[in-house]
């Protein structure tokens, strides 16, 4: 399968910035990332939105109001990667990488900046996917412990 086409479970369609759903449930289904709004950033851009993370008590935490995705959780649900839009002076708009900690309630952003990522895989602290995957698709493979963090945000004050 090559990057940007992953499958979901119920729909056989292809699963990629463009097109994605607006739930995703942790792997222990602990936790679930909600996507409300979603809408193409231009005609034939990528989908945004906000995003929520939910909690099985009902609670949920606003992580954003301009999010990429489909986001990917690590496999053993305490962490998820997701894109996250942002306008830059000079540059334009770009996607950076987040990584919501579910067990601290922190969100880091890294600094690295993407055209379009298409997060494939999240493993331990490796994520792997693709960056702008319908024009060029240039592999990104990604340690985080060895990448810089431009922000850290304490979710915890967003529990609502």
């Amino acid at each position: 399968m090559l990057p940007g086409e992953g499958l979901t479970a119920m729909s056989n369609t292809k699963v990629d910035p463009w097109n994605f759903e607006s739930d995703y449930p942790s792997p222990d289904n602990s936790h679930t990332i909600v996507y409300s709004d979603l809408e193409e950033m231009a005609i034939g851009a990528p989908l945004n939105g906000q995003c929520f993370l939910e909690f099985p008590n009902g609670r949920s935490i606003k992580l954003g109001g301009w999010c990429g995705g489909p986001p990917v959780w690590e496999p053993n649900g305490s962490r998820v990667a997701l894109p996250l839009w942002k306008r830059k002076i000079f540059v334009g708009t770009v996607q950076q990488l987040a990584i919501i900690d579910v067990d601290a309630l922190e969100m880091k952003i890294y600094n690295k900046t993407f055209n379009v990522l298409d997060v494939q895989s999240f493993t331990e602290n490796t994520i792997k996917g693709c960056n702008t995957p319908l024009n060029k698709c240039e592999p990104v493979n990604l340690d985080l412990s060895k990448e810089k963090v431009c922000k850290i945000v304490d979710l915890k004050c967003g529990l609502r």
